[in-house]
């Protein structure tokens, strides 16, 4: 787990066994970008759930399938979770990308945050967004 932005973390794949350490760190809210069977024995988004509220953490479900065209519909929803709170938020994928992709596009066009401090921070949380800049650039309010 790997600080991004003000109350938001990012990171990987999470297991059975990464829940009671996200809860010590004080983590309330967790936002999947991961489709359920993505890999072979990856934790479903149904335990997942029932793992999160036994430690009083939200728990939401918005997948994207990797290298699939993004909805516009997840970036809202992904927003709309992240605006609805100032509680510690975990924000996870396969590797992290996908998750912190998610969290620009919602960022930039609401004016919270330039495309380079979205590469930045990104950046110094290990994940790389320089391929995708044309992409987040693209979201710029006019």
């Amino acid at each position: 787990m790997k600080h991004l932005h003000q109350n938001i973390h990012v990171g990987g794949q999470i297991t059975a066994q990464d829940f009671d350490a996200l809860a010590q760190a004080g983590i309330k809210v967790i936002i999947n970008n991961r489709p359920d069977g993505e890999e072979p024995g990856q934790l479903s988004h149904a335990d997942a759930t029932k793992l999160a509220e036994e430690r009083g953490m939200e728990y939401h479900y918005l997948p994207m399938a990797n290298g699939q065209p993004l909805p516009e519909s997840t970036v809202h929803d992904f927003k709309e979770v992240l605006d609805a709170t100032t509680d510690p938020i975990f924000i996870h994928c396969r590797s992290g990308m996908r998750s912190t992709v998610i969290w620009a596009l919602g960022q930039i066009p609401a004016g919270s945050i330039t495309v380079d401090e979205a590469i930045s921070k990104a950046k110094d949380a290990g994940i790389p967004l320089d391929n995708v800049r044309a992409m987040l650039e693209s979201v710029v309010p006019a």
